[in-house]
């Protein structure tokens, strides 16, 4: 069977498995842990041709209000959560809107966009433990979050649902830069903007740096901004590009950092860079696993030989 994937890249499976119920679960007592795929709406990842193991998608899509938590199920679509969050006036994860992806795949990296990471919302999940064949309920700090990073990452467990604890008042983050002057360029008073006001700016933020994957084959992008120690590096190096994190650590541009060795990479046909992002790169239609890869191993290369600085690649590879 045909994997979907937001880059567009043909793969196919041995076997699936939906989950949608608890007793769906019983599936796995038959299953090799070390072949599993556990895929959300396939926005992250960059497949090779055949996946010789299980793919399992969880299709838990129900929205649940508590006395002190929402649960939400990890098939609802993220686009969905943000707007059942506006309706119902639940603030806080404005700034994470048009992020594409399901709620269950949130975590996994701990999704974060113009100042918000989504894990400071998360108040537990709720998920199935693949080595002990139970289910278990994990507090925010035993998902062990960090920078686009969590203890899923080990793939022990299938999320299968987000408790959240959203804001009772609107209190919006508006100093990340792109943000702030979007709202500046386009007369948006900071004091009086709403929570659908917010979202709608960001959308159209992102929508002016980075291609609809259901329209133009991505995986947003495509190398995480390095974390770099401040004094490793001259102080005027990447300005304007870079972001103090305090700790005397400092954030860079990976965007910055591509462009300026792009004259030196050898790309193929099948594949370029987003004309607005330098970060998003694009299937033309027809690209492999490996010419990705190639591409990807190249830009590494070149960076760290000319700023001694490691890029990680976000979206997961997985390999046939």
């Amino acid at each position: 069977m045909m994997i979907s994937n937001s880059f567009g890249l043909e793969a196919k499976a041995q076997n699936f498995i939906h989950i949608k119920t608890l007793s769906d679960l019983s599936a796995f007592d038959s299953i090799d842990n070390k072949r599993l795929l556990i895929l959300g709406a396939g926005t992250n990842v960059i497949l090779g041709d055949y996946f010789n193991g299980t793919v399992v998608e969880v299709c838990f899509n129900d929205i649940e209000i508590n006395d002190d938590y929402i649960s939400v199920g990890a098939g609802v679509d993220w686009a969905d959560l943000i707007e059942y969050c506006l309706i119902n006036k639940l603030y806080g994860i404005e700034n994470l809107t048009h992020i594409p992806g399901s709620v269950g795949a949130a975590p996994v990296q701990n999704i974060g966009a113009y100042g918000v990471e989504i894990s400071s919302f998360i108040n537990s999940i709720e998920c199935f433990n693949l080595k002990t064949k139970r289910l278990e309920t994990l507090n925010n700090d035993q998902c062990e979050f960090k920078y686009r990073d969590s203890i899923f990452k080990l793939k022990d467990f299938v999320i299968l649902k987000v408790n959240f604890i959203f804001n009772e008042s609107f209190k919006p983050i508006l100093s990340y830069p792109a943000l702030s002057n979007f709202l500046k360029d386009n007369a948006i008073d900071a004091s009086s903007i709403t929570p659908r006001m917010l979202s709608e700016s960001v959308k159209e933020i992102r929508n002016s740096k980075l291609p609809d994957p259901k329209i133009t084959p991505n995986v947003g992008s495509i190398f995480k901004n390095p974390i770099v120690r401040t004094n490793d590096f001259d102080h005027a190096f990447l300005d304007g590009h870079r972001w103090d994190q305090g700790d005397e650590y400092t954030k860079l541009s990976s965007a910055r950092l591509i462009e300026l060795i792009k004259s030196d990479l050898s790309i193929p046909d099948t594949l370029q860079f987003y004309e607005h992002h330098s970060l998003v790169l694009i299937n033309n239609g027809s690209a492999s696993f490996d010419e990705v890869i190639n591409l990807l191993n190249q830009i590494k290369s070149k960076i760290y030989e000319k700023f001694n600085i490691e890029l990680e690649i976000e979206p997961e590879i997985i390999s046939s």
